[in-house]
């Protein structure tokens, strides 16, 4: 399971004026990190997709494209 540190939630607008939530931080243990191209590898700042589930009093995040985050530290 992947983990955010140094996270913050952002709330973001699409082109249809919906509002979604992202969270941007320090990326570590994430399950498609790329070490060919560093993508998503440990210690990198990432934003992830649209938030599905965020649940601030379990510490657990879901995205939209299936990744499930633990938060560490909050910026």
């Amino acid at each position: 399971m992947a983990r955010l540190e140094n996270w913050t939630l952002m709330t973001r607008t699409d082109l249809n004026g919906n509002s979604y939530q992202q969270l941007a931080g320090k990326v570590y243990g994430h399950p498609m990190a790329n070490h060919e191209t560093s993508e998503l590898c440990d210690g990198h700042n990432v934003i992830t997709s649209k938030l599905v589930d965020f649940n601030l009093n379990n510490g657990v995040a879901v995205t939209q494209s299936g990744t499930v985050y633990t938060l560490g530290n909050k910026k």
